[in-house]
């Protein structure tokens, strides 16, 4: 059986409406899809749930969808997950939001550090944020999700805490004698630092432990930057969150 594709759209969504997409995803149905009038699709937009439905219309740069039923509701997972991880050259970044995304990471943040060599020149950063942005989307069109994690601004250390509330705080450091604790009593919270390819300076991890992050290590072996968020998430997630 033919899988129906799953795509993201910025409307407001309701049943028994009349949807015209935009002129990328309408695209991406009838050129890289190849569907065709009373072609099934499900849509969602990250707060009104998914809703079923069918394609009603085909011009040359727009499709019009009749949205049939919710077929779930809105909703976001009870663990909360801040990532503040180090900027990376590359595409490792991008390869971290995504990763990040599928494993359900609430909240992304890049970091600039000490040891990192990326700082974005301010007419650059808007073009990467909607970039990055764009690959959270996908990433949750890909794996189900129905809510889209937010991806911020790239801030230094000190403002991404000021702008996380309490919870359970986690640096990942290679050689970090701490494990990720068994519970995390009635917090439902993470904040979760990540470094860059050259890791966080000394610096850096005693104002980590001067604001009570535990320093958790991940074993015997180094990961890279953009591998790190994929463990960690993937522990969280079975510790705390719905993976068990």
């Amino acid at each position: 059986m033919m899988r129906i594709p799953r795509v993201y759209t910025n409307a407001q969504l309701e049943a028994d409406s009349l949807l015209s997409l935009s002129a990328e995803v309408s695209h991406y149905l009838c050129h890289v899809l190849r569907l065709v009038v009373a072609g099934a699709v499900h849509l969602f937009n990250g707060r009104d749930g998914e809703f079923a439905g069918e394609i009603i219309q085909i011009r040359k740069h727009e499709v019009s969808v009749r949205l049939l039923r919710q077929i779930r509701s809105p909703g976001k997972s009870a663990l909360v997950i801040n990532l503040g991880l180090g900027l990376s050259r590359g595409d490792r970044m991008d390869f971290a939001i995504q990763k990040s995304t599928e494993l359900g990471v609430t909240r992304l943040t890049p970091l600039y550090t000490e040891h990192g060599e990326v700082r974005l020149h301010p007419a650059r950063l808007e073009n990467k944020l909607r970039h990055w942005r764009k690959i959270a989307i996908s990433a949750s069109e890909q794996s189900g999700r129905i809510d889209i994690p937010e991806v911020c601004m790239p801030a230094s250390m000190a403002d991404w805490r000021e702008n996380n509330g309490a919870g359970l705080n986690l640096l990942l450091e290679p050689g970090g004698q701490e494990q990720f604790p068994e519970r995390i009593g009635k917090s439902a919270s993470i904040n979760l630092l990540i470094g860059p390819e050259a890791g966080f300076s000394e610096a850096e991890i005693n104002w980590g432990r001067q604001r009570n992050f535990a320093i958790v290590g991940m074993g015997a072996r180094i990961l890279r930057t953009e591998t790190a968020p994929i463990a960690a998430l993937s522990i969280l997630q079975y510790l705390y969150g719905d993976m068990r």
